[in-house]
């Protein structure tokens, strides 16, 4: 991973630019030659055309011998600054002589004297080398008489020594620049690949100790101030909501295991007691099958609890809709409990208009589950002479259910908290800490809200709303 980073920059960013800055100095390059060139084309074309015309203009030729003559003339003549050679051609395209008295007779093969000739205008410029053979830059001019007769010619040569020099040291000087911008981007690219790679490592091995089951694993976030340090917060996150998660799974263990060991243990204890009675006493018996009901009713609600859970998880979890008097079901957990309150010195109290309808759409299996759950921990979590009070009243086009008791409370850190699975505020109290989030789920099936408030050694308040039905439906 660390590598193939590095190799994918290399091969498709930095190789990829190299070569487009390569292409590009290299067509610099030729457009510098091109240009250099075209100027000293321009130039030796200028001078043969300024010099030819003014001389020969004034001169008539007639035979070979004049023109020999007219010749050295014009050489002493028609030497330009610019021009470092001037030859002058016969009709037969032979040197017959050269400014710089250099002895150019020995040369009969002239190609661009027979292009000048085929030439529209009679000259040509072409690229070529001195017999020793330094660069140079020819032009060809065809010299005609008045009657269009061709007579000689004259080539005019300019070096190409120093351009070539000058087009060298550019050269250099352009590929050296080139070479100078892939080191520039080699090491600020190669640093800049590395700012990404070395927090990447870091998270892939922060992750794999989480992976591993070092929930206790942090990235050290202070490093980065980007993109990156905003995924490592997030990751951080994830690896404490992990462990939290993997704390209250843990604690859901031990309570579930606790909570169906205890009714076990006591119907296991009072079938033996049951089986080992030698005579028949009925108050035992009665005693240990109720016994016996009741923690297995208890046994099937967890049950249930936690099947629930599953369906609510696996997207399973479904509500058959129906006409629902919430009055009614807020009396059937009422009728469930009372008798339990009144045994454990609690009492429930429940108050609504019973002139009022509060007809809502829903389940009414799960809307009394709802009530049944809220109740069930409002009993547990009160004392002795507590007392919970139930009260149900219209609120606009709403039907509000509140549940108040003057129990133990639960703590301001723990209450943002009581709706999440598996978490319980209380682990000296019986229960999964699943129920909550059964309600809550079941609560907002039916379009409603659940709100819970809550000071601790004074009470906790449950507000239930649902959609009222419409009259005119």
């Amino acid at each position: 991973m660390k590598s193939g980073i590095r190799v994918r920059w290399r091969k498709n960013i930095l190789l990829l630019t190299a070569i487009v800055i390569f292409a590009a100095c290299t067509m610099i390059i030729y457009l510098l030659v091109n240009k250099y060139y075209n100027i000293v084309e321009s130039t030796v074309e200028f001078n043969n055309h300024m010099i030819i015309d003014t001389y020969f203009k004034n001169i008539n030729i007639h035979d070979n011998n004049e023109f020999k003559k007219a010749a050295y003339n014009f050489l002493d003549y028609g030497k330009a600054e610019e021009t470092k050679d001037i030859w002058v051609i016969d009709k037969n395209g032979v040197p017959i002589a050269s400014s710089s008295g250099y002895d150019v007779s020995q040369y009969t093969e002239m190609p661009d004297y027979k292009e000048a000739l085929n030439s529209e205008d009679g000259s040509y410029t072409m690229k070529t080398s001195m017999p020793w053979g330094e660069p140079v830059m020819a032009s060809t001019y065809i010299l005609c008489d008045s009657n269009g007769i061709v007579f000689g010619a004259v080539r005019s040569i300019i070096s190409l020594q120093d351009v070539n020099h000058q087009l060298i040291f550019l050269s250099f000087f352009v590929y050296g620049v080139f070479l100078l911008l892939v080191m520039i981007m080699s090491n600020s690219g190669s640093y800049f690949v590395s700012t990404i790679v070395e927090p990447v490592n870091q998270i892939s091995e922060t992750a794999k100790k989480i992976a591993e089951g070092d929930l206790s694993a942090r990235i050290d976030v202070q490093k980065f101030n980007d993109e990156i340090s905003s995924l490592c917060s997030n990751i951080n996150e994830m690896a404490e909501k992990l462990g939290e998660t993997d704390r209250i799974k843990n604690e859901f263990i031990s309570t579930v295991s606790h909570e169906i060991r205890t009714p076990l243990t006591a119907i296991k204890g009072w079938g033996e007691t049951l089986i080992s009675l030698d005579t028949c006493n009925d108050e035992i018996i009665t005693k240990g099958l109720n016994v016996i009901l009741s923690e297995t009713t208890r046994l099937s609600s967890m049950v249930e609890e936690l099947l629930d859970f599953s369906r609510i998880q696996n997207g399973k979890f479904h509500i058959k809709e129906g006409v629902v008097d919430i009055i009614a079901e807020v009396n059937q957990a009422f009728l469930i409990y009372a008798s339990k309150a009144q045994n454990e010195n609690k009492e429930i109290i429940l108050e609504y208009d019973e002139k009022e309808s509060f007809i809502v759409d829903g389940d009414s299996d799960r809307i009394c589950q709802v009530f049944v759950n809220i109740l069930d921990n409002a009993v547990k979590y009160s004392s002795a002479g507590g007392k919970i009070k139930v009260s149900v009243a219209k609120n606009k086009k709403y039907v509000k259910i509140t549940f108040q008791d003057n129990g133990v409370g639960i703590k301001s850190n723990d209450l943002v908290h009581i709706k999440e699975k598996f978490f319980k505020a209380n682990n000296e109290v019986r229960g999964t800490g699943i129920g909550l989030a059964v309600v809550d789920e079941i609560v907002k099936a039916h379009g409603g809200t659940l709100n819970i408030e809550s000071v601790v050694n004074e009470g906790t308040k449950v507000e239930v709303c649902f959609v009222l039905k419409s009259e005119e439906e």
